[in-house]
C-alpha cells in the first residue's frame, strides 16, 4: 500500500531539508520520492544526495519543477496538501489516506519552506493537518507525524 503514497517536498531551499525528508520516506518504507521546485543548495547539493540515498536503498526519486508536473505525470487518485493550522481545516484521517492508496495514488505535498505552501497551491488538492497540530512545527515535524500515522494505519 505505501508503494501508492507518494510524499512530495515543494519548494525547497536548503539541502539538508532535502536529504533529512529523503531519509525520512524512504526510512519509514515508501518507495518514492518526488522534489519539485528545488532552488539554491537544495537543488545543488540535495538533491545529487537525496538520489544517492535512493540509489543505495533501492528507491526511487522523483525531481520536477513543479506541483503541476507532478500531478499531471503521476496521475493521482488523491492529492493532499499537509500544513499546519490554521491553513489547513480537515484533520488527518490516516485510514482515508490508505484506503485511496488502495483505490490509486496519492500524493502528499509537504511546502518545504516557511511559511509552506501558497494558497494558490493549497486549491490544488486537499488541506489536511496532522492530530495534536496546533501552530507550524516545520516541515520535517510535518513529515514525520503525517507519514508515520499513515504507516501506522495501512499495516
Amino acid at each position: 500500500m505505501l508503494e501508492n503514497i507518494v510524499p512530495i517536498l515543494h519548494n525547497v531551499y536548503s539541502n539538508q531539508k532535502v536529504i533529512e525528508a529523503a531519509r525520512l520516506v524512504y526510512g519509514l518504507g515508501y518507495k518514492t520520492f518526488v522534489i519539485t521546485k528545488a532552488s539554491g543548495t537544495a537543488a545543488q547539493s540535495g538533491v545529487p544526495e537525496a538520489h544517492r540515498l535512493a540509489l543505495k536503498e533501492g528507491r526511487n526519486i522523483i525531481y520536477l519543477s513543479d506541483i503541476d508536473d507532478a500531478i499531471e505525470l503521476l496521475d493521482p487518485q488523491e492529492v493532499y496538501l499537509v500544513v499546519a493550522p490554521p491553513y489547513a481545516s480537515n484533520e488527518l484521517d490516516p485510514s482515508e489516506i490508505a484506503n485511496k492508496a488502495g483505490e490509486g495514488r496519492v500524493l502528499l505535498i509537504f511546502g518545504g519552506s516557511e511559511p509552506g505552501l501558497t494558497r494558490k497551491e493549497l486549491e490544488k488538492g486537499k488541506a489536511i493537518y496532522p492530530p495534536g497540530i496546533e501552530k507550524s512545527i516545520g516541515t520535517t515535524g510535518l513529515m514525520a507525524i503525517t507519514l508515520y500515522l499513515i504507516k501506522q494505519s495501512s499495516t
